[in-house]
């Protein structure tokens, strides 16, 4: 399977597709990166000039690890991608060249809940409400596959509709 293809069951219907929109803070953040950039390039100029080995050494390792790292969080929203069926939320991974699928059938997962976003996304969270209650912020976390989280999407509040009715009609309507 590829990105951006799913497999349906018999009877099965496709309600929503996308990826997570690229945060839209990136863009004022690439001001903040040009500036630092140009201030890691005088240290590491003026390190080479002044014959300080070691300290330009340190300068391009530091500047090096620091530009893998805001590659890597602009990547990690591009390589998500979510399906919502009649049936099931499916969301596709695929870091590193291994692609990872995710299933949740709808009438398994707590009820969900929508916070929008001033930007127009909004996340749709389905940790349960003592979950919630403990945590003010939550993420995708590989390794609690408990919780599912649907980050930056679009139209969240249209999403948000599509699951509820898809999960009243899956019988996962249960009072929390």
């Amino acid at each position: 399977m590829n990105r951006g293809e799913l497999r349906l069951a018999d009877g099965e219907n496709l309600l929503w597709q996308c990826s997570p929109r690229p945060v839209p803070s990136a863009a004022k953040n690439k001001r903040l990166l040009v500036a630092l950039s140009l201030v890691w390039l005088s240290v590491t100029g003026w390190f080479v000039i002044d014959g300080n080995v070691t300290g330009a050494v340190f300068s391009i390792a530091a500047g090096g690890i620091g530009a893998l790292v805001a590659r890597q969080r602009e990547n990690a929203i591009e390589l998500v991608e979510y399906f919502v069926t009649d049936r099931r939320i499916v969301v596709h991974t695929d870091e590193e060249g291994k692609f990872e699928e995710r299933v949740y059938p709808l009438a398994e997962l707590p009820e969900p809940v929508l916070e929008p976003h001033p930007d127009g996304t909004g996340t749709i969270t389905f940790a349960g409400a003592e979950d919630r209650r403990r945590r003010r912020v939550v993420h995708i976390d590989r390794y609690a596959e408990r919780d599912l989280v649907l980050r930056a999407i679009d139209h969240a509040q249209r999403v948000y509709d599509h699951i509820r009715r898809a999960r009243d009609s899956a019988g996962g309507a249960s009072a929390e």
